[in-house]
């Protein structure tokens, strides 16, 4: 009986983590999605000195969510966002409005796409 016990509660711990991480995922990537979109206004607009301050913001939410998300989901699509921000940055600098939009979309693609990615679903586990 014990053993079987240990089962049930092992099972418990393992569902409950991977509702918490798919929760937890979910809800950054929709903080992350609105601040992208106001920083796709500002670069339409041509706001540079506000756009750069926004991507600033979201740099430093960004990396604080890179850390924790970098042990719940694969590297690879972190990378890319990582590498699309460096991207984005140079954009911004150099105010080019059509490559920025660009990146931006690219990374709500991917922002988007994470949490998506993550959810058990028949196509994600075939």
């Amino acid at each position: 009986m014990k053993p079987m016990l240990l089962a049930i509660i092992f099972l418990f711990v393992i569902i409950s983590g991977s509702l918490f991480t798919m929760y937890y995922v979910n809800y950054q990537s929709d903080s992350l999605q609105k601040q992208l979109v106001e920083l796709e206004r500002m670069i339409d607009d041509e706001n540079w000195d506000k756009a750069d301050s926004k991507y600033h913001k979201f740099k430093e939410n960004w990396d604080k969510i890179d850390h924790i998300w970098s042990m719940l989901i694969d590297h690879n699509e972190i990378d890319y966002i990582n590498m699309y921000l460096g991207e984005l940055k140079a954009n911004i600098k150099v105010k080019n409005k059509d490559d920025a939009l660009a990146k931006i979309s690219s990374l709500q693609w991917l922002v988007k796409h994470i949490p998506e990615k993550e959810f058990p679903t028949l196509k994600n586990i075939l």
